[in-house]
């Protein structure tokens, strides 16, 4: 993905150095660990206390060996919260202590690559699959991946996984950071292709992808049992100075959904979308500074309708378009109707900063706000959530070694965060984080 310059570096500083050097033979061994303290005050989230605060720490040791056409890989990632108090927003998003993330064997041949094993998917822009870069843990999945390199820089990615299920998920084992192997099983799969063409025109690369998602009762209990099809296309330039840069892109999805987790329940079609339409310029200045404007729609569910319409982000992350997630994670691809402001610079060596302001309505004033906000089924209480600003400044305080980074953040309570029946009444929503990330 081409990522924008605070973006970049926020995941940069949440990967593994291997994952970004070149690909040689032999053994290689690097890892973070990254330190953050968040607070959070005037809670959203309906049913939960109006002050909310956790100390997590995430730990990445990564081993790589490669031998001609042979490359074994794993990761053990540690990741753990403190200061959680229940009930609270923190949960398997921040808690996943000491877990095999990745763990694999691949075999190269020419153009393609077979991998097997515990692995990650990056795929696209990560909007719909991802390895997470803010959030405390990291998707993982077990299964195949096969990677095709064309003559013309073509990339084709094809995969059937099982997602893990992150353990513990109960209150009393998140709090306890209690060391459970995850779970996989055949009741979750997550399979598909993504292809990505680099310069189709202009320096334009094109990207498609197509995702299922099966689902059943089982491991994990009852569920909706999802049986989701997602079609996607993404047009995009990198941003470059002195240049526009654009980012384009939108997906259906389609299937079949139960109407609760109850066995039996009745099945409705499903017929959602989102978008993603961002244009931005790079200034010949020093610090490069960017400017861009955003816009998100994400369908929302309305109760009357006989189909399911609420959009459904898969495995994606968001952090670099919505603000940050963790325990604030106001807003999300799902059920958003939110234009936007975005600006980005590198104000001296080893610098960046970052300022985003996004208003949001939701696109169906019958369905819940983000993930989990309030929600006013008669729909009186109208569209318009807030608005949602960030700042972030960052610092390489030893150049790709030690990051120091700080932010802060504000979704002001509009008409439906105050009206909702379930609105929590607590005002505005005020965030701040600080978190300090070592490389080695």
């Amino acid at each position: 993905m081409a990522t924008t310059t605070a973006a970049a570096a926020a995941l940069a500083s949440a990967t593994p150095a291997c994952a970004q050097q070149a690909q040689e033979d032999g053994l290689s061994l690097s890892g973070t660990l990254r330190l953050r303290y968040e607070l959070l005050e005037g809670q959203y989230r309906p049913a939960l206390p109006p002050r909310d605060d956790a100390v997590t720490v995430q730990t990445a040791v990564a081993v790589d060996y490669r031998s001609g056409p042979w490359h074994l890989a794993a990761e053990l990632i540690d990741a753990r919260g403190y200061l959680i108090d229940a009930p609270g927003a923190a949960g398997t998003s921040e808690v996943n202590a000491l877990e095999l993330s990745r763990a694999s064997i691949g075999f190269s041949d020419g153009p393609v690559e077979l991998t097997a094993g515990r692995l990650h998917l990056n795929l696209g822009s990560r909007r719909l699959s991802a390895r997470n870069a803010f959030r405390n843990t990291i998707n993982s999945f077990t299964g195949l991946r096969l990677v095709w390199q064309g003559d013309d820089g073509g990339t084709l990615t094809a995969f059937y996984t099982l997602p893990h299920t992150r353990l513990p998920n109960d209150r009393e084992g998140i709090s306890a950071n209690r060391v459970r192997w995850d779970r996989e099983s055949f009741d979750l799969a997550f399979w598909g292709a993504h292809y990505s063409r680099p310069d189709l025109f202009g320096g334009v690369t094109l990207q498609a992808n197509l995702f299922g998602l099966n689902e059943r009762d089982g491991a994990n209990g009852p569920n909706r049992n999802r049986q989701l099809l997602t079609a996607g296309a993404r047009l995009h330039r990198a941003p470059a100075a002195g240049a526009w840069d654009i980012d384009m892109e939108g997906a259906v999805q389609t299937g079949t959904i139960r109407q609760t987790a109850a066995p039996g329940a009745p099945r409705q079609d499903v017929r959602a979308f989102f978008a993603h339409a961002e244009l931005g310029y790079t200034a010949e200045l020093p610090g490069k500074p960017r400017v861009s404007l955003l816009f998100d729609i994400a369908s929302g569910d309305d109760p009357r309708s006989e189909k399911f319409t609420r959009f459904d982000t898969l495995f994606g992350a968001r952090r670099w378009e919505f603000g940050p997630s963790g325990i604030f994670g106001a807003l999300a691809r799902t059920n958003v109707l939110a234009p936007g402001l975005r600006f980005e610079a590198e104000p001296a060596v080893r610098w960046d900063v970052m300022a985003l302001w996004r208003p949001a309505w939701v696109h169906s004033r019958r369905d819940r706000f983000s993930n989990n906000g309030p929600a006013d089924p008669s729909g009186l209480s109208g569209r318009f959530a807030g608005h949602m600003a960030e700042v972030r400044l960052g610092h390489w305080l030893i150049d790709k070694k030690l990051r120091l980074e700080a932010g802060t953040a504000l979704m002001t309570s509009g008409m439906l965060l105050e009206s909702a029946p379930n609105a929590s009444g607590f005002g505005d929503t005020r965030y701040a984080y600080g978190q300090m990330t070592v490389n080695f």
